[in-house]
């Protein structure tokens, strides 16, 4: 079950949001400098046991940057089906989005397909 806290965004959440973003803009050293500071911000989540509480609330934002960034997180945790879901979902986005939700999954020796 969800805690309360997974109905509001947090500065965290809002944090992660924004390196998701900013992780496709400018060059490779910035998109790694913002996926690392994301890696920290789960294993702060992790170290409380929250990271599907915070995480799971965004495989349904809006950006699908931000759903990519989520479901790519969540499948080291507990909630990795609903990741899969969204991942396979974003597969055939027409952008790097589709292609990198294909790496994720691949990497992960995950089908793409159900």
């Amino acid at each position: 079950m969800m805690s309360e806290m997974a109905n509001v965004t947090s500065a965290e959440q809002m944090e992660f949001i924004n390196n998701a973003e900013e992780y496709w803009q400018g060059s490779a050293k910035h998109g790694n400098a913002k996926e690392r500071a994301n890696k920290k911000i789960v294993a702060k989540w992790a170290e409380s046991a929250m990271v599907a509480d915070y995480l799971l609330p965004l495989l349904e934002h809006n950006s699908a940057k931000v759903r990519l960034a989520a479901a790519a997180h969540l499948l080291n945790y507990s909630e990795k089906e609903k990741a899969i879901e969204v991942l396979r979902d974003l597969v055939d986005h027409p952008s790097l989005i589709g292609s990198s939700a294909d790496a994720v999954l691949r990497i992960h020796k995950i089908s793409v397909t159900p």
